[in-house]
C-alpha cells in the first residue's frame, strides 16, 4: 500500500480504468485476471457453476500457523477449492440471526453515545480544525467493533496498531500475532463467567456447544473487528469529504430529519466511494468474459469500483450518470457491501454508523467545511483508506452546542 495526496475526494488514486465499467476484461502482466461491468462481476458472484472460490489456500504458506483472520467467513466458501462442502454457511447462520434481529436496535444508542463522546473531545481541543479522518472516521468504526465484540475501549490504540501491522503484512509473512489470540481468550474467559446478552456471547455459545472450533472463535472475533473498521471508517470521512468538494453540506444539514433523503444520500456516499473497491478470486474451472478466457488455476480479481459505475446501479429508470454524485439517485442498486451470501452482515450497521456521525457532526459542528489548503491523502490497497481530510469548523458556537448539551444531561 502507497499513501497518495490527490486534489480532492473524488480523484481516486489508481488507473481510471479501475473505476470504469466500459474496461474490457484483462490479463495484467503478473498473470491475473480483471473484470469490470455490472453483468461480469455479477457472473462471478452469482458463482452459477462454482467456478470462483475465496479458498486462500493457493496464497498461504506451506508451514508454520495460520493467522487467526484466515478462519473468518470473508476467506471461506460454502465450497473448498477441491469442490468439498466448506464452512462458510454454518458459520454464518451462527451469527446472522443476531445481525437481522438485533444488531441496529443493540447498537443505535451505542453508536451515538460514542459519537457525542468524539466530538465533545475534538471540540474541548479548543482550535476549531480537526483531521476528520483520525479524529472521527477511524475512531468511530474502531470503537463501535470494540463495543460490538467486548474489546475495552482502553485497547482502542494497541487494536489498532494490531490491525496496521497485520494490513501491511504479505500472504507468506502474516504475523500470528500471539498477544491478540491470548487477549481474544481474556475476553471469552470473562464473558463465560459474566454473559451480557451481546454478539460476543452468542458466538462464545456457538464455541461452548461444538458449533464453532477454537480458530472459528478467534477468527470470528479478528475478522469482525477488521471488518468492520477499516471499510467503515473509509466510508464515513469518504461521506463528509464528498459532501464537501460537491458543495453539498448544506443540502445535507436540510435533509437530516428526512428518513428518505438521508437513505438516498448514505447510498450514494457507499456507491460513489466504494471503499472496498476490489475482490480478489482462485479460479476454479475455465471461464470467459466477452472475448477473454480465463483458465482454471488463475487468478482473478472483480472491480466493485468499476461496477458501481455502471448504468446498471440506475436499474434500468432514468438516472444521473453513474459518474456522477447525485444525493437523491434512486434506485441505487450497487454492490459496495457484496451480494447474497456475501453481502456484508454489518451493512446495517455501516449505514447507521454514516447516518449518525453526519448527523450530529453537522449539528455539534456548526459552520463544519473541508480546509482545501491542506492535503487529502488516502491509501489504494484492499481498502481505499483516508488519512487526511481536514475540516473547520465554527469553535465558538460548537463550545455552546457543547455546553448546552451537558447541562442538559446535569439535569435530566
Amino acid at each position: 500500500m502507497q499513501q497518495v495526496s490527490v486534489s480532492k475526494p473524488s480523484d481516486f488514486p489508481r488507473d481510471k480504468k479501475f473505476r470504469d465499467p466500459m474496461t474490457p476484461p484483462f490479463c495484467d502482466e503478473n498473470g491475473v485476471y480483471h473484470v469490470f461491468s455490472m453483468a461480469d462481476v455479477m457472473q462471478v458472484l452469482v458463482n452459477r457453476e462454482a467456478a470462483f472460490t475465496r479458498d486462500p489456500s493457493p496464497w498461504l504458506p506451506d508451514e508454520g500457523p495460520l493467522h487467526m483472520a484466515l478462519n473468518f467467513m470473508w476467506m471461506i466458501e460454502p465450497f473448498t477449492l477441491d469442490g468439498a462442502e466448506g464452512r462458510h454457511d454454518p458459520l454464518r447462520r451462527v451469527v446472522e440471526p443476531w445481525f437481522k434481529n438485533r444488531a441496529v436496535r443493540t447498537m443505535q444508542p451505542i453508536i451515538r453515545e460514542l459519537t457525542f463522546e468524539m466530538i465533545n473531545e475534538v471540540v474541548s481541543k479548543g482550535t476549531g480544525e480537526l483531521n476528520l479522518a483520525t479524529e472521527l472516521s477511524s475512531r468511530l468504526s474502531m470503537r463501535v467493533i470494540c463495543r460490538l465484540t467486548g474489546i475495552e475501549l482502553e485497547r482502542e490504540h494497541w487494536m489498532r496498531k494490531k490491525l496496521d501491522e497485520f494490513n501491511q503484512a504479505t500472504w507468506s509473512d502474516l504475523p500470528p500475532q500471539w498477544e491478540v489470540q491470548a487477549y481474544f481468550w481474556q475476553m471469552v474467559a470473562k464473558r463465560t463467567a459474566r454473559p451480557q446478552d451481546e454478539l460476543l456471547d452468542v458466538i462464545v455459545e456457538a464455541w461452548k456447544t461444538g458449533a464453532i472450533d477454537d480458530d472459528e472463535l478467534l477468527g470470528y472475533i479478528y475478522g469482525f473487528m477488521a471488518a468492520g473498521t477499516d471499510t467503515t471508517g473509509a466510508s464515513l470521512v469518504n461521506a463528509f469529504a464528498l459532501l464537501a468538494e460537491f458543495d453539498l453540506l448544506d443540502y445535507t444539514r436540510g435533509v437530516l430529519d428526512d428518513d428518505e433523503a438521508m437513505r438516498r444520500l448514505v447510498e450514494e456516499i457507499l456507491r460513489f466511494g466504494t471503499p472496498f473497491p476490489m475482490k480478489p478470486l482462485y479460479v476454479r474451472k475455465d471461464s470467459r468474459f466477452g472475448e477473454l478466457d480465463v483458465p482454471a488455476g488463475s487468478v482473478l480479481t472483480i472491480w466493485f469500483s468499476a461496477a458501481n459505475r455502471d448504468e446498471a446501479v440506475n436499474g434500468g429508470e432514468p438516472g444521473a450518470d453513474p459518474n456522477v454524485f447525485d444525493p437523491k439517485r434512486w434506485p441505487n442498486k450497487h454492490i459496495a457491501l457484496g451480494w447474497a451470501k456475501h453481502h456484508c452482515l454489518g451493512a446495517e450497521l455501516a449505514r447507521l454508523e454514516t447516518r449518525i456521525l453526519i448527523e450530529e457532526a453537522l449539528r455539534r459542528l456548526p459552520g463544519l467545511r473541508m480546509d482545501e489548503s491542506k492535503p487529502f491523502s488516502r491509501y489504494a490497497g484492499l481498502v481505499d483508506s483516508v488519512t487526511e481530510a481536514y475540516f473547520t469548523f465554527d469553535q465558538e458556537h460548537a463550545e455552546q452546542i457543547r455546553h448546552a448539551g451537558h447541562e442538559a444531561v446535569q439535569l435530566a
